[in-house]
């Protein structure tokens, strides 16, 4: 396969004609940093991390913690994308940084696993939630999946103003459903006396949980770079939205805690499932199982129509690189859509649907998708940094937001290799596979 060169001006001209425009205004791109990031883990998460610290003191400090050191890795990531406001977010920075050769097995990693196994994930769960509302039988869930994939999926072809009217509109949803839960909490509270327990020291083990369960709350800001080139007044609208989507992430799910804290009552159950339904009852009464369920596929609309908006941009910029073939690269400059790439997105996530192995997959590789995200924001230390034109937006405080967020990744990568070691171990072998690989695609001249 012959690439083509790998500079900004080159890939810039040979596709001009399918640029997209820009316009994601700074709501537009906050409402899909904020869909991308809340979705099933708006109630799953918080209730994993109240019934492992079992205080909503404790769960609130973590989820700033949290909150703050994600919002240090946005300001380094919305430089980098004001830098090279060009699809493809971290494969971007890794290119720029470190070479082709670690930026491919990014790609690698995020088109044969990461990306349609996250898609695969959020497919099921919008798919056993809506069951659960209308009280379907459970043997539809795998067709009901694959056909939110491919139905996200279409949407997302039709164009990214769809999209984003979906996404605004989710976001709001979403901001909603807490504050309704929080009412509901608070009422409860009233009527029987239950406090908010303070904060204490859990356990290490229960720490080292919670913070990776948080970590996974937060999970998918990043992939907002990927749309980087859409993106209006990137200097202005980039740090808006990834500081300002987390702040929102934050006070969402610490809002969601404190709601499960007040709503709850009797023994904890071990089951994630069942605690939120446990909490569904106290609030709601009897029909607050499907209630909660409906409030999911809500909050998990959201996040398909970003994923699949979002992620199928890594593989254009790739295909522009010549690394992957050139009508994946084909952009739709009226609708802001790339038909081919979100195609190959919604098959191979339909294909993990129809196998059942996406929650394996996904934990083999979530170790290296953390890596990978370090080593993208650490090009902000590699590459020189930027003058003041008035494009680019400079990090504050340089270069402490770096280094607390790389402080945060070697925990996270520690936590990983000492509780899941094999799955860790097993993850980095298959992503290893890429390299071999990038020696036949690769040109060795880059």
């Amino acid at each position: 396969m012959e690439a083509v060169r790998a500079t900004p001006d080159a890939a810039d001209v040979r596709l001009k004609p399918d640029t997209p425009s820009r316009r994601l205004g700074a709501w537009s791109a906050t409402a899909m940093v904020v869909s991308q990031v809340v979705g099933v883990g708006i109630f799953l998460t918080p209730a994993t991390m109240m019934r492992t610290v079992g205080s909503v003191g404790t769960a609130i400090i973590i989820w700033v913690v949290m909150g703050l050191l994600s919002a240090a890795g946005a300001l380094c990531y919305a430089e980098l994308t004001t830098r090279f406001p060009r699809a493809g977010g971290g494969y971007v920075f890794l290119r720029e940084a470190f070479g082709a050769r670690s930026a491919f097995v990014y790609g690698w990693m995020a088109l044969l696993v990461m990306d349609p196994g996250i898609t695969a994930a959020l497919g099921i769960g919008f798919a056993e939630y809506l069951l659960a509302a209308i009280g379907g039988p459970a043997s539809l869930v795998r067709p009901v999946a694959i056909a939110a994939i491919t139905l996200f999926g279409m949407l997302a072809i039709v164009g990214i103003n769809a999209n984003a009217r979906v996404m605004a509109w989710t976001a709001v949803a979403k901001l909603a459903i807490v504050g309704i839960l929080v009412a509901a909490a608070i009422v409860r509270a009233g009527d029987t006396g239950v406090h908010i327990t303070a904060a204490m020291m859990p356990s290490a083990a229960a720490l080292a949980a919670s913070f990776i369960a948080a970590f996974f709350a937060f999970g998918g800001w990043w992939e907002f770079g990927r749309m980087a080139e859409e993106v209006a007044s990137p200097r202005r609208t980039m740090p808006r939205a990834l500081v300002g989507g987390i702040a929102l992430v934050t006070t969402i799910y610490t809002l969601a805690s404190v709601a499960y804290m007040l709503g709850a009552s009797g023994p904890m159950p071990s089951d994630d499932q069942a605690f939120v339904s446990m909490i569904g009852a106290n609030l709601f009464g009897e029909t607050g199982g499907r209630l909660l369920a409906i409030m999911v596929v809500v909050a998990v609309t959201g996040s398909l129509a970003a994923t699949l908006v979002g992620a199928p941009r890594l593989y254009v910029a790739m295909a522009r690189d010549g690394l992957f073939p050139p009508q994946l690269a084909r952009m739709n400059a009226v609708r802001g859509s790339v038909p081919a790439s979100t195609v190959v997105q919604v098959v191979l996530a339909s294909l993990l649907v129809v196998l059942g192995t996406f929650n394996d997959i996904l934990g083999y590789f979530v170790p290296c998708a953390v890596l990978f995200l370090g080593l993208s924001a650490t090009a902000i230390l590699v590459l020189p940094r930027p003058r003041d034109d008035g494009e680019v937006f400079a990090a504050p405080l340089h270069p402490v937001p770096i280094v607390l967020f790389l402080g945060l990744i070697i925990c996270l990568l520690a936590l990983f290799v000492l509780g899941q070691p094999r799955q860790t171990l097993l993850g980095a072998l298959v992503v290893a596979l890429g390299v071999p690989a990038s020696w036949f695609i690769v040109p060795r001249t880059r």
